[in-house]
């Protein structure tokens, strides 16, 4: 039998020890989001002033996402294994409001004149937010998926919150004024991470490590490569409308 065949039951002991990384790993998170859009706040209020309802509502759930990435590692190592329970039934409610706000901003923002992303047109701006809710969702199915599994079920979720991490680090490194492949290197860092976990408690990589990997990996031929073609140009377009001018 192949070792990767099993996805990971890990024994209870097992599982509160290693909590501790993921809920590191969630502080870590949370720590960027709140320093990217800080920095928002600071370098160019403007964007934000007066809050939209709709960014407020955003703001409140994906922060809420962060912190059950520290609450539920916690529970975990405090055995409470019944609200740990309860408590992932109802990030499920969350998970679709998220996704759904979340298109909703991205609307919003296209059809703001002038909208933007590293100087790219709108329609292939939209790829970067884009790119989140499709991997979020897919990360937190895995995840719930492999609820059974401890070791796949809680890398699953880990990465469904890395995957996120893509506008709160643009803001950060732009306010900061530093280089936009700084974004790349600090997501890699955080893959690399996991994956230097993974090596020094399993002796190998986990699968689910594999494919959080890949979805993070894939975002960057989405938005270099796939945003500039014509067909997505068109399939924005037919979603959204067309984009105002400047």
């Amino acid at each position: 039998m192949s070792r990767y065949a099993n996805w990971g039951v890990s024994t209870m002991a097992d599982t509160a020890r290693s909590g501790r990384f993921f809920e590191i790993m969630g502080w870590i998170f949370l720590a960027l989001v709140i320093a990217g859009f800080g920095t928002l706040q600071v370098v160019s209020p403007e964007l934000t002033s007066p809050m939209r309802p709709t960014l407020l509502v955003h703001i409140v759930l994906f922060l809420a996402w962060y912190a059950l990435l520290i609450v539920q590692p916690r529970l975990i190592a405090a055995r409470d294994i019944q609200t740990h329970m309860k408590v992932g039934k109802a990030s499920i409610a969350l998970a679709f409001a998220m996704v759904g706000i979340g298109f909703v901003v991205i609307r919003e923002a296209y059809l703001k004149p002038g909208w933007s992303i590293a100087g790219m047109s709108p329609q292939a701006s939209v790829m970067f937010p884009f790119t989140d809710m499709i991997f979020f969702p897919l990360a937190y199915g895995l995840a719930i998926y492999n609820r059974g599994k401890a070791d796949a079920h809680k890398r699953f979720m880990l990465f469904a919150g890395m995957v996120m991490l893509d506008p709160a680090l643009a803001r950060l490194v732009g306010g900061l004024g530093l280089p936009p492949p700084i974004i790349m290197a600090i997501e890699l860092t955080l893959v690399a991470s996991v994956i230097i976990y993974d090596r020094r408690t399993l002796g190998r990589v986990h699968p689910a490590t594999w494919v959080g990997s890949a979805m993070i990996v894939l975002t960057y031929p989405a938005v270099f490569v796939l945003a500039q073609t014509q067909g997505w140009s068109d399939f924005v377009t037919a979603m959204f409308g067309v984009a105002p001018t400047p």
